[in-house]
């Protein structure tokens, strides 16, 4: 069985950030740290700034990209399968992109189940930042095939109107500490109690 804890939730709620912190709180020697690949291979196809309008909308180049992160996604857990792996995506993610464009979806969550990934899903929420279409979506596909996962709503911060980008990054940065610590946190308690997920 390999073990992933992975971060879920709407673009733009914070997961890289506070993945990055996610990183210096948890010791190296027992965790391995995956991160995502959509950004990387959109770079590499040259579409990074406008890939909405280049693949979003051609079905069959999009199915191809969601394929390509899947097993890009599942080879890293393979390759870290002697640790627990602590990822900055979840495939439940890739599987809702999937559902808003009207793609079969299961073949993912099958691929977890054949290679023997249990996975968990930390659900992160905020209510300023998330698009409820991707949310309803995640939503969905993570009640309705029973995957463990808890939301994290991510504690708002007010930012001053006459902030500078300085202050803003200092917000925002300390907001995804505070995440990455309460995550830390659970999912150490989770490996104390050294018990399977309660999954499916």
């Amino acid at each position: 069985m390999i073990k992933v804890y992975a971060l879920s939730g709407s673009h733009n709620v914070g997961k890289t950030t506070t993945f990055f912190f996610l990183k210096y709180c948890l010791p190296p020697n027992k965790f391995a740290f995956v991160g995502e690949f959509a950004d990387s291979i959109l770079k590499q196809m040259d579409i990074k700034q406008n890939w909405k309008e280049k693949i979003f909308t051609n079905r069959l180049a999009y199915s191809l990209f969601e394929d390509a992160l899947d097993n890009c996604t599942i080879a890293s857990y393979l390759v870290h399968k002697d640790k627990i792996i602590v990822a900055d995506r979840s495939i439940i993610d890739n599987c809702a992109y999937r559902l808003l464009a009207n793609l079969p979806y299961t073949t993912s969550l099958c691929d977890l189940e054949f290679r023997g990934i249990d996975l968990y899903t930390f659900f992160l929420r905020s209510k300023e930042r998330e698009d409820i279409r991707v949310v309803k979506a995640m939503k969905e596909i993570l009640t309705k095939h029973y995957w463990p996962f808890e939301e994290i709503w991510i504690k708002e911060a007010e930012i001053p109107k006459d902030a500078d980008d300085h202050i803003i990054m200092r917000i925002i940065n300390h907001q995804a500490k505070e995440t990455a610590r309460i995550i830390a946190d659970k999912i150490l308690e989770m490996e104390g109690n050294n018990a399977p997920f309660q999954s499916r």
